[in-house]
């Protein structure tokens, strides 16, 4: 029986261990599966200007519709046409799920 014990309470520590090293270490895919699978954060619309010539997008700081920073920046998602610069993002923290590129008139206008 403190065979059983010791395992069960072995496999608690590494269980507990690895979801701690996951939810303190910064790896944008897992950042992602969290802020999507997390209950407590919900999915908004931001705004954000990116950099033209590429459609991988990384360390973008949003704006909400008022032009209020968010306190984080989202930290990698993908777009579809290199050539456009303001999109309308539908995310729920690091998870991205779409994106609409849309003219520089439809920006909130941002407060510093």
């Amino acid at each position: 029986m403190k065979h059983i014990e010791k395992f069960f309470l072995n496999s608690v520590i590494v269980i507990v261990a690895l979801v701690a090293f996951i939810m303190i270490s910064h790896i944008p895919i897992v950042d992602e599966v969290i802020d999507y699978f997390n209950p407590f954060i919900s999915m908004r619309i931001d705004y954000a200007e990116v950099p033209k010539g590429t459609q991988d997008y990384r360390n973008i700081q949003a704006v909400d519709k008022d032009g209020h920073k968010l306190r984080y920046k989202l930290e990698n998602f993908g777009g579809y046409d290199a050539n456009q610069k303001y999109v309308v993002i539908k995310h729920k923290g690091q998870f991205v799920k779409h994106i609409d590129y849309i003219p520089k008139s439809k920006m909130p206008v941002t407060e510093d």
